[in-house]
């Protein structure tokens, strides 16, 4: 089997979406395009397609779109389509031993991390909100556990300061890219020797929830800085100010820091906010039901948010 052999591709989110847009641009066509079904969302609770199933049906490619692949109905249709091999990334339902025995050479699981670290559904957040200056790419063999498989290949990135979790998630994508594109011959024709993780080091991760995100001014700045750049867009650096919810979309941390751990001020024209070790610079925020604005646009209609103390 060869490069162009027949696969299938099961992915959901917009990391998924961009390796599949660079396989499509390398010719590489999936013979059927595994997503899920679209939730209502937004204000509206109008239904959008999942970004890889948005492909599929901009591309006229096959697709078959489910709630989970336990459902047996589901389970024949893939039976009935399968290919030698498949390739996953982000597709974010659990893959039943009935699906992974449909493919002979397997699925190949792209994960965005250096297995065994950070496993589970959200490693690039992970590492961002860890301070970690490196992550990556690893290709895997699903097995029965979650990114337990062994390691077909792996490349590592840096994580620069200014990254956040759409940088990031672009550079990995495309090193997802060029990995499966110079390792699929390979291991397909069995010359690619398989690497066991060590299990011993493994670590993991959890879906992100709209709590992550909650500002704990005890904190060091770095660390609230960290999950800034990790959970924006969602669910964003927050904290509650007069019953509503205070989005802080643009900051940077800075030292020293001699107030209280949550107690505002404006020094030299900077909105700070003080923490457990140095203080975070506020350059943008956002207001429940409000725009984003910087912080002089927001402080001129919000003057009291000045010497106002944050919940920790």
């Amino acid at each position: 089997m060869k490069l162009d052999s027949s696969f299938t591709y099961y992915g959901t989110s917009e990391f998924s979406a961009s390796i599949l847009q660079g396989l499509l641009k390398a010719g590489l066509k999936p013979n059927l395009i595994v997503s899920t079904i679209a939730k209502p969302a937004g204000r509206g609770l109008k239904i959008k397609p999942v970004p890889v199933a948005q492909i599929a049906k901009e591309l006229n490619l096959p697709l078959l779109e489910v709630k989970t692949l336990k459902d047996k109905e589901i389970q024949k249709q893939l039976s009935l389509s399968a290919t030698p091999f498949a390739i996953l990334a982000a597709f974010g339902k659990i893959i039943p031993p009935e699906i992974l025995e449909l493919y002979p050479k397997g699925i190949i699981n792209v994960h965005p991390s250096l297995l065994p670290l950070y496993r589970g559904p959200a490693p690039i957040q992970y590492a961002i909100r860890d301070g970690q200056h490196h992550t990556g790419v690893s290709l895997i063999i699903l097995d029965k556990e979650v990114d337990h498989g062994p390691i077909l290949a792996q490349e590592k990135c840096l994580i620069e300061k200014i990254d956040n979790i759409t940088s990031l998630s672009n550079k990995l994508a495309e090193i997802s890219i060029k990995l499966l594109l110079s390792t699929i011959n390979s291991y397909l024709d069995n010359s690619l020797s398989l690497i066991t993780q060590d299990h011993n080091k493994a670590t993991f991760t959890k879906m992100i929830t709209r709590e992550d995100g909650k500002a704990d001014f005890l904190k060091s700045a770095i660390e609230l800085n960290n999950e800034r750049r990790a959970f924006t867009p969602w669910p964003g650096l927050w904290t509650t100010w007069q019953g509503k919810i205070v989005k802080f979309l643009e900051t940077k941390p800075s030292e020293p820091s001699s107030g209280t751990p949550g107690k505002i001020e404006l020094i030299n024209n900077d909105l700070i906010i003080h923490c457990g070790q140095g203080v975070l610079l506020i350059n943008s925020l956002q207001l429940e039901g409000g725009k984003q604005l910087s912080s002089s646009e927001f402080l001129r209609g919000h003057k009291d948010f000045i010497a106002a103390k944050l919940p920790s």
